[in-house]
């Protein structure tokens, strides 16, 4: 029987393509959604239409009762749960930090930080009960190299960070590994949707570009590798480290 991997924001770009890459490498795939059902099971029929495994389950990161019941599922499928992904961030605002509200900073936060906390904590604490598992938390490159109006990205995901670190040192001993992705530009996601937002976004992504030595994108696919390749066994000495996949930008 398969090993499943649970994965928030599983529709998303990034998460869409973990969600493709490990079904490839034959884990059941359960893919968190927030509210796009559509994107879940569309994702969930791709993966099954090519003899994969996968199922779709809704799961609102802030809501401590539901990140239960999205872990409950996921170890109920095939032989168990063996990973949890997280690849959820909400949409930010990209314009200097001084003309953020307080509204906009507390709600980032609120959603972003908080909710990976239920996430990460509850996961750590079913693997510690279970015998071990691999976590992986995808952040940003600004967590490594600030960049000039990024700060509701890199704020945020630095908090994040914090808990990965953390969590990494107190559960190592239980056979627990968290580890973060921090991705720089990528072909994907919410990067398209930046692109065409406004000219400060543009100038974000844009500058990010000139300022790394690689004069290209990312893809998706190299972020969706190395996440497989941090759950996999090959990964077991592997714990409390963020890995940039920037094209050199954090060097």
């Amino acid at each position: 029987m398969r090993k499943t991997i649970a994965i928030a924001g599983g529709t998303g770009g990034l998460g869409a393509a973990i969600c493709r890459e490990l079904a490839v490498r034959d884990y059941h795939i359960l893919v968190g959604y927030h509210s796009n059902r559509d994107s879940a099971e569309q994702m969930v029929n791709a993966i099954t239409g090519t003899g994969g495994s996968a199922r779709s389950h809704a799961v609102d990161l802030c809501d401590e009762a539901q990140v239960h019941a999205f872990l409950d599922h996921a170890a109920s499928l095939g032989a168990g749960l063996a990973g949890v992904v997280n690849a959820t961030g909400p949409a930010i605002p990209l314009r200097p930090l001084t003309e953020i509200s307080s509204a906009e900073f507390r709600h980032i936060m609120t959603t972003d930080v908080e909710g990976a906390f239920n996430l990460l904590t509850a996961a750590g604490k079913f693997f510690a009960a279970n015998g071990g598992g691999a976590i992986v938390q995808l952040l940003t490159t600004a967590v490594l190299r600030t960049l000039e109006n990024d700060a509701m990205s890199g704020i945020p995901k630095t908090a994040i960070m914090g808990i990965v670190r953390q969590l990494a040192r107190e559960l190592g001993p239980q056979n627990v590994r968290l580890n973060g992705i921090a991705p720089g530009v990528i072909d994907a996601g919410i990067v398209h949707s930046s692109f065409t937002a406004d000219p400060v976004a543009d100038a974000v992504i844009n500058d990010c570009l000139d300022k790394t030595p690689m004069p290209r994108m990312g893809k998706p696919e190299e972020v969706s590798a190395l996440a497989a390749f941090l759950l996999s066994d090959a990964a077991a000495y592997i714990n409390g480290q963020i890995i940039g996949i920037d094209g050199g930008y954090s060097a």
